[in-house]
């Protein structure tokens, strides 16, 4: 792919602004969660833009959300939104509304908001959660980034990244943010596994860190069907045999291999 040529224009407009979220090309879509203990349930996504790691930058498998990153990519420039926290919560509601029932309970509506790397917004996602009280919210985080307290009750789908993301381990693992999460009441950890021997790497992750072992979710690598079967045959009888759970990205199956807009 041929590197993006990035103008003046381009920096200005990327530019964070305080009072704004920035909102990811996808912005939001309406669709089922495909992954985690709450697989299945209807929300809303939200993909935020920006994050701190580079997944498949340098070798490793490739991040599916490289727009909301990549530097080099037309995407990431071209792409994103400012929209005010007023705007994102009504357009959410209106979006729920449409897709699923404008007479569901708040109590039963569920918003996942996910990146790119979401706590590097944090403090504008307590002011957009603070506009949308009884929601349920799902936050996604790569674990690099310490959630702030108003922050403490939302449910943290926390994907710590192995060394077959291609990351340095200076960068994507930082043991006193993974050690904080496990200790939130609504936490869970997703550990992405190409090979079981990837799985030694998790061992060492899980002791280190004290987690939960109850919390630790495994989900074989791929971005196609296919491929996540074929890890997945691959890991199962170890990830059986040291007691961890597995979970699938069942929104493969459901919808293809494509960008949910």
């Amino acid at each position: 792919m041929e590197k993006y040529q990035i103008t003046k224009e381009d920096r200005l407009r990327i530019k964070s602004k305080a009072d704004k979220l920035k909102v990811s090309g996808d912005q939001i879509f309406a669709t089922l969660q495909g992954e985690g203990v709450t697989a299945g349930s209807k929300a809303i996504f939200l993909r935020l833009h920006f994050c701190n790691l580079a997944c498949g930058k340098n070798g490793g498998w490739q991040c599916d959300t490289g727009y909301t990153w990549d530097k080099d990519r037309s995407e990431f420039w071209n792409e994103p939104k400012d929209w005010t926290f007023l705007e994102t919560a009504n357009s959410v509601k209106k979006l729920w509304a449409s897709e699923f029932s404008q007479n569901t309970p708040d109590s039963e509506k569920r918003i996942v908001i996910t990146g790119g790397e979401p706590l590097l917004q944090q403090k504008k996602i307590a002011s957009l959660i603070d506009i949308m009280p009884n929601w349920k919210v799902e936050i996604e985080t790569n674990g690099t980034i310490k959630p702030i307290e108003e922050l403490h009750n939302c449910q943290f789908n926390c994907s710590p990244k192995l060394s077959n993301s291609g990351n340095s381990k200076e960068k994507r693992y930082k043991p006193e943010v993974l050690k904080f999460i496990n200790g939130l009441s609504n936490s869970w950890f997703k550990f992405v596994v190409c090979t079981p021997q990837d799985l030694d790497e998790v061992d060492e992750i899980v002791a280190e860190c004290g987690l939960n072992k109850n919390k630790v979710l495994i989900m074989p690598e791929g971005s196609t069907l296919d491929a996540t079967q074929g890890h997945l045959e691959s890991i199962s009888g170890e990830v059986e045999s040291r007691g961890y759970k597995i979970t699938k990205r069942n929104q493969l199956e459901w919808f293809g291999n494509k960008r949910r807009t």
